[in-house]
């Protein structure tokens, strides 16, 4: 019996490659987002990308590969199906990042309700929304800033060649995301050398390790070059978001752009409050807990202090995606998660009557009552 016990073939379970829930919820997600995005198009509303299009201003604002993006989409000549275009981008990548976030949120201990709670929320957030239905040039700042959470948290955790590797290979990220992110690159790095024991000890390791943490964002800087050159895009454009965001200094209301910050996006007492909260049920991770509020601060003040047209609210939806992403990462006792959800849900309602910091009536009146369908409309409206 033995014998014919262990002769017997081993069968690995293997992993799907997509759970059932989390499949419905990028459906689901999918679905509602591309809805609304539909429904605020008919109405005769006209997304900022295409302004922004129309204006000549594809390669002046925002990051290379928003910029991009929106030069591919300018080589289709209609407007409906570049707004289409638009839409079914942003609601696609919204949807998938909307059921990875929840299967992660399930993993770190969240309940079924409970996660999918804090997806509604933040899916019902104004600057969210207006983010996926009408701006999505500040997706691959968000995206990039849910991506480095993890990668921080790694590092932090192990500290290691391959955790600094990880990390590398996201800095490029914050290069694309536009020029008020890649200076973070310089701080990462270093944080990523000297998390290595032997960094810390040998200045040759650190060097090491610092390369390794900056050579994937300079490949990255070369390909794009070469790009835009080879495909007669030229380098001028892509000098010109660094050139209009750090040609000039000025000294815009810091404290203003930092209480927009904290008033569409106040979770950010939720890490600050796991740096000294007693009793987790697993060892403190500070540094990447200081990363979720400290990344978004230096955007707000960084958006008022250089020529950037940068939109007010864009710090806050960063906090919020690096937010939602550290509560993946982490395990949080009941009371700070019930305080997590809470914060979250006070953004919200803060997100649609503080109209005072930031509105858009049109976008407003076109979501939930609609404009007069206007093909000819191209009304620019302020702050481009």
């Amino acid at each position: 019996m033995t014998l014919l016990a262990s002769s017997a073939p081993v069968v690995s379970a293997r992993k799907p490659l997509m759970r059932l829930a989390t499949a419905i919820v990028w459906i689901v997600s999918l679905a509602a987002l591309l809805l609304v995005a539909s429904h605020v198009i008919e109405a005769g509303f006209v997304r900022r990308d295409i302004e922004a299009l129309r204006a000549g201003e594809a390669w002046r604002n925002g990051g290379w590969l928003s910029q991009l993006v929106l030069s591919l989409v300018g080589l289709v000549p209609n407007l409906d199906w570049q707004q289409s275009i638009l839409s079914l981008t942003a609601a696609v990548v919204a949807g998938l990042a909307f059921g990875l976030l929840y299967d992660r949120l399930r993993a770190s201990g969240w309940t079924i309700v409970g996660s999918v709670a804090m997806l509604v929320l933040l899916a019902s957030h104004a600057n969210v929304l207006y983010a996926i239905t009408a701006a999505s040039r500040g997706l691959p700042l968000y995206f990039a800033f849910a991506a480095l959470i993890p990668a921080i948290r790694q590092m932090e955790d192990v500290g290691d060649v391959q955790s600094t590797i990880g990390l590398g290979l996201l800095m490029p990220l914050l290069l694309l995301a536009g020029p008020l992110t890649t200076p973070l690159i310089v701080p990462l790095a270093l944080g990523a050398a000297l998390a290595d024991p032997d960094g810390r000890r040998d200045p040759r390791a650190f060097a090491a390790m610092l390369l390794v943490a900056v050579i994937p964002a300079l490949i990255v800087a070369i390909g794009v070059v070469g790009f835009v050159t080879q495909s007669g895009i030229g380098i001028v454009n892509v000098i010109l978001p660094y050139y209009a965001t750090y040609g000039a200094l000025r000294m815009g209301d810091v404290a203003q752009s930092l209480g927009i910050l904290f008033t569409f996006a106040p979770v950010a007492v939720v890490p600050l409050l796991y740096c000294i909260w007693p009793n987790l049920p697993e060892r403190r991770y500070v540094w990447s807990a200081l990363a979720v509020v400290a990344m978004p601060v230096w955007l707000a003040v960084g958006r008022m202090i250089f020529s950037n047209s940068m939109l007010p609210f864009v710090p806050a939806v960063a906090l919020l995606a690096a937010y939602i992403s550290w509560l993946c990462v982490v395990r949080l006792p009941f009371l700070l998660r019930a305080i997590a959800m809470l914060a979250l849900a006070i953004a919200v309602v803060a997100s649609w009557t503080q109209t005072g910091f930031w509105d858009d009536p049109l976008w407003k009146a076109a979501l939930f009552s609609g404009l007069p369908t206007d093909p000819g409309y191209l009304g620019l409206r302020p702050g481009l």
